[in-house]
This record gives structure tokens, sequence and C-alpha cells, in this order.
């Protein structure tokens, strides 16, 4: 089967025209994203697969000389792209990559720009929409420096890997020894070194803090649905913030169940209102009672909708879910006399 060649440069979300540099920040950034280690269990295999693709890119169009080949034409140096190929040898390479001793310029050492944070709110919180004020502990921008983690901003260039941020590691594999290319560790990819590093950060263009950030979360969120901060998150070095991601986790209701945005509750009515119908006040969520007509000859099981009583949908303006009302019918365990020859009168006249 002949194998199909991937675009390493989709892979990675740049264009062909874009600088080694602009696709080393891509990279660094996707290789952050999905590194297997900050995968949930269930996402762990999805993370394994995305970081070994990423990984794979960025070993070609990463190089000058393979990305030249690459665009001309050339072969991956890693050779086919075929199923058989990634299930045998690359499984071994790549391996490597996860302890972070092998493959482009990633390091785990290095500090995610990205935070995430947890915060419980209420039901009704969740239903209609609240703004919360949250701590959180991030790194944020030097202003002594400018971020630069330079005095004066005043650099020399890199005499390890005079000035390219990357070095040449060899590595032995299966296949023989192979050449690829990573972050120098001199300047930590930069090209440069302060000539004198910043006394605020201690050359590293960013210091940690305590800031309060308010967050404003949306009507119609759900539990365990996490809201994107765009630039909420850790300042970097000469790049740009990262991102605060907050899971929100929901109380539960005493009264309503949720399903999407919908809300579902129990009412339990008696005997002979079911028999002879009723009309009954049941609370919604919006706090308020409201009286719902229960047909005669109501059976147990029975369910009411009320449309447009449920959840906001959420990031929609005009729309809203439904309430759900299961009626349970409570059959009578003690009976007064009249009751009882009431009852009795009733299942002569059924027979």
């Amino acid at each position: 089967m002949t194998a199909v060649k991937k675009d390493y440069y989709e892979i990675l979300g740049v264009k062909k025209t874009d600088s080694d540099d602009t696709i080393k920040k891509a990279y660094k950034k996707l290789a952050l994203k999905y590194h297997p280690d900050k995968a949930a269990a269930d996402k762990k295999k999805e993370y394994e697969d995305k970081f070994k693709e990423i990984n794979e890119a960025y070993s070609t169009i990463g190089d000058p000389e393979k990305r030249k080949k690459h665009d001309m034409g050339g072969d991956n140096p890693f050779g086919s792209h075929s199923s058989s190929a990634r299930g045998g040898g690359f499984q071994d390479i790549f391996g490597d990559l996860f302890r972070g001793g092998f493959g482009g310029d990633y390091d785990d050492d290095e500090e995610d720009p990205d935070l995430r944070y947890e915060i419980t709110i209420e039901f009704n919180e969740a239903v209609f929409g609240v703004e919360k004020e949250i701590l959180i502990k991030k790194n944020i921008s030097c202003e002594v420096c400018d971020g630069t983690g330079a005095e004066n901003k005043v650099f020399r260039k890199c005499s390890k890997c005079n000035g390219q941020g990357r070095i040449k590691i060899n590595q032995r594999t299966p296949f023989g020894m192979i050449s690829q290319v990573g972050r120098c560790d001199n300047c930590n990819g930069e090209g440069q070194i302060p000539e004198n590093p910043c006394p605020h950060c201690d050359g590293k263009g960013v210091f940690e803090s305590r800031e309060k950030a308010k967050i404003r979360i949306p009507k119609g969120i759900d539990n365990g649905q996490t809201l994107r901060i765009p630039g909420g998150g850790n300042a970097t070095k000469n790049g740009d913030d990262g991102d605060l991601y907050l899971l929100v986790k929901v109380k539960p209701h005493k009264i309503f169940k949720r399903d999407k945005f919908d809300i579902y509750m129990d009412l339990t009515i008696s005997f002979a209102q079911a028999a002879l119908g009723a009309e009954i006040s049941i609370p919604t969520i919006n706090s308020e009672e409201i009286k719902i007509k229960v047909a005669s000859g109501t059976q147990s099981g029975s369910v009411l909708r009320l449309k447009g009583r449920g959840i906001p949908v959420l990031n929609s303006a005009n729309h809203s879910g439904d309430q759900f009302v299961k009626i349970t019918v409570k059959t009578p365990t003690k009976l007064s006399k009249a009751q009882t020859k009431l009852f009795e009168e009733l299942r002569e006249l059924d027979e």
C-alpha cells in the first residue's frame, strides 16, 4: 500500500512560508499542550498519538536542511508513514519523547504557560451565570526589563549554539544513529544570553505573583465543563501569555436534576388527586412557584413537560431547555373506616 504523505505544516498549525522561529513556537505550544503526562486517564492514548505526530512533524520541518528536502518532495528521514511502520519501530523511537530525552527542543522541565484551576459554584449560579473572583498564583512579566531578563536589554550571542538556539543531538536507536536538533541548554533555545541578568527577576523575565482574577461564568454552564480565559495564564519570557483553564464543578440541587439543558423533578400526589385531577403548585429554577394541572386518571410514572422552563442554552440569548415533572401516585397504607368503606364500594363498581 502506498504511504500517504503527511502535511507537517498543517499538523503544527503553521504555513509553509512561516519562519523557523514561528514553527518552533508553534511546536513548543503544542508539545506542552499534548504531553501525555498532562492527559487524563481516558485521554492518554489520544495525547500519546498526537504527541508523536507533533514531534514527527517538527523533527522534519524544524530542521532547516530536512525542511528544505521535505519541501522539495523528499522523504521524511524517519522513513515510511505506513501503519506497519507506525506500529513497530517508531513506537520504540518515540518512547524516548515521553522522557524528554529525544525529539525537537521539548523539555519536561519547561513550565507550562497555561494554568488550570477548579471552581465550585451553586446549581442556580450555573443556570443563570455568575461573576466570581478567584486568587491564582501565576508568573507575570517583569516590568523592569520588559520581560527580556536582561538588564538594560543588552544581550550577547550564545557561544554554544552560535546564536541558533538549537544544537544537534545524536542518539542511538534500533535503526542506527539518528541526529536530531534539540534546544540549546545554555540559552534555553533563545540564541542569546543577557550581558547582565535583570536583578529584579533574576534574569528570568518573569516572577511569581498572586493575582485576583474576575471570572464571568456564563449562564447554562454544566458540571465538568471548562472555561478558557485567553491570556489569563503565565507570562513567558519574550513570549505570549498562556491561557487560564477553569474547570467548573456544580453543586447538586436538592430538588432538580439536570440533563444537558433540561431539568427533572419528582412530584408525589395522592390517589384522590390522581383519580379526580388537581391543580398543584410546584417550584421552578427561577425560584418562583407555578400551578400545573394534573388531569383526572393520571397514572403513576406519567411525565409532564413544561416547555421553556429549563436551563438557558449556553451562548444563546433566547433558548432554554424544558422542565419535566415525573408523577408518583402515593397509595394510602392506613385507611379510616370511612375510607375503607369507600374503596370497597369502588371495588364493587369495578367488578
